[in-house]
């Protein structure tokens, strides 16, 4: 039952989280089972965009609440669950369950950029928010994170970012190799999950405040 978390506001476009992520053992589970992913489209253009959902309402509906007619994301809050993928890569579930601070998710998926693949400009959220927990299994080089004012963000493998998907963002892989990610989405605000943040904010000087919301956002 989702009753309100805090959420980081910030003016920030991204914040590097202090995590450590098992990235060459999750890729080979994310690569293993790439046969399972699902096409992903959007109302942006997509090319080669693919997703497999760990945590959901099914391993085959990657998409928010609105895409399921839905009326709200707390309505489909209570369906969310580890899918039968969760059991086919033990590495990857058991850092969600032992490492990440959160015992309460919302969508976490895989996510596949194929080679010379493509995610148009757009924005996810009205919400200016260090939520969208962004994970790069694999990252070519050539393969980046843009913004429309120019500035660019390349990841390496590894690399856990907290991102404000408010801004207008596109990705483009313009390299021979697939791209792996992981995004993950959670319900609660563990004091942990607080502690990382506060201690991210101090390493690299990013403003914001926690607010509290019953939205889900």
């Amino acid at each position: 039952m989702f009753d309100g978390r805090e959420y980081l506001i910030s003016d920030s476009k991204y914040m590097k989280l202090n995590l450590e992520f098992p990235h060459e053992e999750i890729a080979k589970e994310a690569i293993a089972l790439r046969d399972r992913y699902v096409e992903y489209r959007s109302t942006y253009q997509t090319k080669g965009w693919h997703s497999l959902p760990i945590v959901g309402i099914s391993s085959q509906h990657p998409y928010a609440w609105e895409v399921y007619k839905f009326n709200s994301a707390r309505e489909m809050a209570p369906l969310m669950k580890f899918t039968e993928i969760a059991d086919l890569c033990p590495v990857t579930t058991n850092w969600l369950k032992n490492v990440y601070p959160s015992s309460s998710y919302a969508r976490v998926r895989f996510m596949l950029l194929e080679a010379g693949g493509i995610i148009e400009p757009h924005s996810d959220t009205e919400h200016s928010v260090l939520g969208a927990i962004n994970i790069a299994i694999t990252n070519p080089k050539n393969c980046k994170w843009h913004w429309e004012d120019g500035e660019s963000l390349e990841f390496n493998p590894g690399d856990v970012y907290a991102m404000n998907t408010h801004y207008t963002h596109s990705i483009r892989n313009e390299s021979n190799e697939d791209r792996y990610h992981m995004i993950v989405h959670h319900y609660d605000s563990t004091e942990a999950w607080k502690n990382l943040f506060l201690e991210s904010m101090k390493e690299q000087n990013v403003q914001g405040e926690f607010r509290f919301s019953t939205e889900l956002f």
